[in-house]
């Protein structure tokens, strides 16, 4: 049996709810969302990476004006993530990427990093890890 993995993506599906263009979203009721550098967020995805989809603590990631967010369950908040972070809670508003939509490197658009596994993050599997990175970085 093959398992998808974190850092490959073979087949998008259309995200429940995205509009065929990256648009602003309002955030919630089941998800919310916490943004971070590119940089950042390439360290903790190459910090994550390789591991099975459906066991690893990182969900979907998607970049949008020069930022990474990934989908947290409601009230993961606390604790506090690392100051370099914005945690975008229920009623607050995202653009997201159009599904399928890749992110191009140089001109820094919109796009799924990726898109294996379950759509949220395992919070407190992806907090100590952030945690060290951005105190690294």
């Amino acid at each position: 049996m093959t398992l998808a993995t974190l850092a490959t993506r073979t087949a998008l599906e259309p995200a429940p709810g995205l509009a065929l263009t990256a648009r602003p979203r309002q955030v919630g009721p089941d998800w919310e969302v916490l943004l971070m550098s590119e940089r950042l967020g390439r360290l903790l995805t190459s910090a994550l990476a390789g591991r099975p989809a459906r066991t690893a603590p990182l969900g979907w990631v998607f970049a949008h004006a020069g930022q990474w967010g990934i989908f947290l369950p409601p009230e993961s908040d606390e604790p506090a993530w690392p100051p370099d972070t914005t945690y975008l809670k229920a009623g607050t508003s995202v653009t997201l990427p159009a599904p399928g939509a890749r992110p191009d490197a140089w001109t820094g658009s919109s796009g799924w990093v990726s898109w294996d596994g379950n759509r949220l993050s395992r919070p407190l599997l992806v907090h100590p890890v952030l945690t060290s990175l951005a105190a690294d970085a």
